[in-house]
Formats: C-alpha cells, structure tokens, sequence
C-alpha cells in the first residue's frame, strides 16, 4: 500500500486550503473603537471637524490613529502613557482640554490605559470647565 508523493501532495494542499478556510470562518472580528466627536477640534496642530471617528489602534502605547468613517480624515497621533491600567470598555473615551473656547485632544482612555498626546503631556490631565469627554464605543 504505498501511495506516491505525487498523490498525497495535492491531497495535503487540498485539505490546508480547506482547514484555512475552516479557520477564517470561526476567526473573531476585532472590535473597531468609534468615538463621535460633537464639536470641532485641535490635535497636535490640525483642526478637524465634529464627527464619527473610527480609532485604531487604541491599544498602542505610542500611537494612535483617528479616521473618519466616511475615510476623508485620516490624523497620526502620538502618545505617551500616563499608566497602563485598562479602562472597562464603558469607561473608555476621548478626553479633551478645553481653552479659549477651542477643543484640543489631550488623549485617550482605553483598554491598555491612559495615553496623552505627546504635545499635551507637558500640561496637567484637564478637569471641571477644561475638560470634555467623548465616550468611545467598541463595535
């Protein structure tokens, strides 16, 4: 009973195509973070518009990248990190510093901890009337 290399090998291709497709099928989608911003604001010199912001990737400790969701914007941020205690996902939001009516990013609060812009983290975190928080959803 021996079979030839030449009729095992396409049998061994078949069944890994079959056993990647198997596994793609079964693979979790990433949860993308969105955040939808009400007001126009500053980061790191850009001002960009009020609204939904697809951030990616939140769990970077150096970077972050916001998108919009009708892809128009795309705006590198980079970060330093204030800690590395995760925030539960409904505790996960943009924070911004208030100043002269203007909204600038000062980071994000995500599930690999506090990130601050690398222009703001020369200030204090905002609070009370210089601080706006924008929740971020996983979908």
């Amino acid at each position: 009973m021996m079979i030839s290399l030449r009729k095992l090998l396409p049998f061994f291709l078949s069944l890994l195509v079959l056993l990647t497709l198997a596994g793609s099928g079964f693979a979790q989608k990433q949860k993308v973070a969105q955040a939808t911003v009400p007001f126009e604001f500053w980061v790191e010199g850009f001002q960009l518009p009020a609204g939904a912001y697809q951030i990616a990737p939140l769990e970077s400790t150096s970077y972050l990248l916001l998108r919009s969701t009708d892809g128009k914007i795309l705006q590198e941020v980079f970060t330093l990190p204030i800690d590395d205690d995760p925030a539960k996902a409904d505790e996960s939001k943009l924070v911004f510093r208030i100043e002269n009516g203007k909204y600038y990013l000062y980071g994000g609060w995500g599930r690999f901890g506090r990130r601050v812009l690398t222009g703001e983290s020369v200030r204090p975190v905002p609070s009370g009337a210089d601080r706006a928080e924008v929740p971020i959803i996983y979908r």
